[in-house]
């Protein structure tokens, strides 16, 4: 893999838990073992008046995305920039499997502290983002697939949970509940990259279908959050797991320590009410 970045540029996976609780005044959990990206919150001084925090954020979480497939595919790389500028270069914890991976990035803790270190989905019990914001009365929303790490690992905070069966379902059914109700952190996830890259490859016609979906979705949903919370300082971020190699039996995997796995993008956009 060739990176425009130094390795020593990559920024943890669990750093994203600070980044979002400083942006938005809220406590940072305990446990988290990374200070807030010094990027994001320098391009939130540029674009939020002094003193104003930020008032919404979406986390969109596409399963397996790495740099990898930017690399083949830097058409797709241009599209979400345009609507998520900051591109923070990120590594991943260690086994890269979506629960130790997800379970990190939104507690701020390594696997060894928040106690996920394998492929497995128990309840967490250490803080996490969906502790702190309901906490401090920000209604909280994760929209996932069934049974999918996140729908499990997270459970048992005083937030919303909905649950499907495909991709589209969850981004239907996310952007309902956020027409219906006030939420202020919402996280919306997307097997499809994953599911088949595991069965057919990362650079499968049918991984790229799901590649393709998730630059579609994303940046869709970026214009119709700015209408919908045009009156809102407001967050949207880009935030994948992990990454995929390709198997020696035209599958793909994660896991390793492989470069494929290991390396991510994430991308964050900031905007002001009323922009």
């Amino acid at each position: 893999m060739n990176f425009p970045e130094k390795l020593s540029d990559f920024k943890c996976v669990t750093a994203l838990t600070p980044t979002i609780c400083t942006l938005a005044n809220v406590r940072i959990p305990a446990q988290c073992t990374e200070p807030p990206l010094e990027a994001v919150l320098n391009e939130a001084e540029k674009i939020l008046p002094a003193g104003d925090k930020v008032e919404k954020i979406f986390l969109y979480a596409p399963d397996a995305v790495g740099i990898h497939i930017w690399e083949r595919h830097p058409e797709h790389l241009k599209r979400v920039q345009e609507v998520a500028p900051v591109r923070i270069p990120v590594k991943t914890v260690m086994p890269s499997v979506t629960p130790v991976c997800f379970g990190s990035m939104f507690s701020g803790a390594t696997p060894d502290i928040h106690g996920i270190q394998k492929y497995e989905k128990p309840v967490l019990t250490v803080e996490t983002i969906f502790n702190v914001f309901p906490e401090d009365n920000h209604p909280t929303l994760i929209s996932s697939v069934n049974n999918c790490s996140i729908d499990c690992i997270f459970r048992r905070r005083p937030i919303t949970y909905i649950s499907n069966q495909e991709d589209e379902q969850v981004l239907a059914y996310t952007k309902l509940a956020l027409q219906n109700f006030n939420y202020d952190l919402v996280v919306s996830y997307s097997t499809g990259y994953d599911k088949n890259t595991h069965a057919f490859g990362p650079f499968s016609e049918e991984a790229l279908k799901a590649f393709y979906y998730n630059v579609d979705s994303f940046v869709s949903i970026a214009g119709w959050l700015d209408t919908l919370w045009k009156d809102y300082n407001r967050l949207l971020v880009f935030c994948p797991d992990h990454g995929a190699h390709a198997t020696s039996d035209n599958h793909g995997g994660h896991g390793t320590d492989m470069p494929e796995d290991l390396y991510i993008y994430h991308f964050y956009s900031i905007k002001k009410k009323g922009k």
